[in-house]
């Protein structure tokens, strides 16, 4: 199961890295490498190298990688006491300041195979477990014998084939090697292959047998980076949720003037209401004083034998139907009232048989109105 997990965990990695995405991260990475200024980028770079070590003869040969630079520290020989070598490795370390960073085994291209290789592409799931069953037929190894990785991953989608570069080398004389560099307290996290440019930068040693550094400033940097994240996250999270508070505080003190404003725009229109209503009752008043004044002084001019079959009061003028005994008279007794005048006929007058006395229908101006 373990197995299993990190050959799907390998493949993913060797996925995203020679895959489009990978390509660009890299390209994005190094773009933004470039446009840090040149002491910050020097730093970063200090930061990523990498200790080389190569068996050539009997001695090991310590190097640096240093941005694809490589350059030679010193040499141990075997032949000297195992102490003596340990004191020298940790001198070495300290005085380069290398005692946190990865180091790799480099092993020559003569002492490792290289072939193309094609499968199907069905086989990118689990490439490392179907280049274990398929080892005998790309090489004349079988997978137990020796530790194997690739690069330089194609896929033909088209074909359905999938072609790298495989690297493999036999096992028993790198274990070797490996526990030498154990017995100076130097194992390594990786074993690479010295290309003509340097090394080719794959790791042919399985992720169980990794020495895995733990350099504790970069933990310290990501613990620093860490909470730098969260208290932005928490800044930001606090700025949202006060502008939220202060959104609703400001709604709140909104709806409560606007209450207020509602309250005075209703006692503001009962106001308006009232006032209307009180001049309407003044001048329903004052209308209806004018017409109480003319009927009584009608009732004061008409003579006894005159009656009123229908009266009208209108602004300004006053209709008159009705009965008299002598109606060429009500022209000149309404015009003599001081609340009349221009009052005329709108009609000829004409006798009614049965009560013998004569219809009449007259005008007349309400002179009290014009004068006020």
């Amino acid at each position: 199961m373990a197995i299993a997990l990190n050959n799907t965990i390998q493949t993913v990695r060797y996925r995203l890295t020679g895959g489009p995405v990978g390509q660009f991260l890299k390209w994005w990475t190094e773009e933004l490498r470039n446009a840090m200024p040149s002491r910050l980028r020097a730093r970063l770079q200090y930061a990523r190298r990498k200790l080389l070590m190569q068996a050539i003869g009997g001695e090991i040969v310590f190097s640096v990688e240093n941005d694809k630079a490589i350059q030679s520290l010193d040499s141990i020989s075997n032949d000297q006491d195992p102490q003596l070598q340990k004191q020298r490795v940790r001198e070495l370390l300290q005085r380069h300041e290398l005692t946190e960073v990865n180091r790799d085994l480099l092993l020559s291209e003569s002492v490792v195979l290289h072939t193309n290789v094609s499968m199907p592409l069905a086989a990118e799931a689990n490439l490392r477990q179907a280049l274990a069953y398929e080892m005998d037929r790309h090489t004349p190894f079988r997978a137990d014998e020796v530790f194997y990785s690739w690069r330089n991953l194609n896929r033909d989608r088209e074909a359905g084939q999938l072609r790298f570069e495989l690297y493999v080398t036999p096992r028993e004389p790198v274990e070797k090697q490996i526990e030498q560099l154990k017995r100076l307290g130097m194992s390594p996290s990786g074993v690479d292959v010295a290309g003509p440019e340097g090394p080719l930068g794959i790791n042919l040693l399985p992720e169980a047998m990794r020495y895995h550094v733990i350099n504790k400033q970069v933990r310290v940097n990501w613990v620093i980076a860490a909470i730098t994240v969260f208290l932005l996250v928490f800044v930001m999270a606090q700025s949202l949720w006060l502008r939220e508070h202060q959104v609703k505080v400001i709604g709140e003190a909104i709806e409560d003037v606007r209450a207020e404003a509602l309250a005075v725009q209703q006692i503001r229109k009962q106001i308006d209401d009232a006032s209307e209503a009180a001049g309407f009752l003044q001048s329903r008043k004052i209308e209806n004083g004018y017409k109480v004044e003319m009927l009584a002084e009608l009732s004061r001019i008409l003579p006894e034998d005159t009656y009123l079959d229908r009266l009208s009061m209108h602004e300004g003028t006053i209709q008159m139907q009705g009965k008299s005994g002598n109606a060429q008279s009500l022209i000149e007794l309404i015009n003599d009232s001081s609340f009349f005048e221009n009052a005329s006929f709108r009609g000829p007058t004409r006798l009614d048989n049965r009560s013998g006395k004569e219809i009449f229908d007259l005008n007349a101006d309400n002179a009290k109105k014009d004068s006020e």
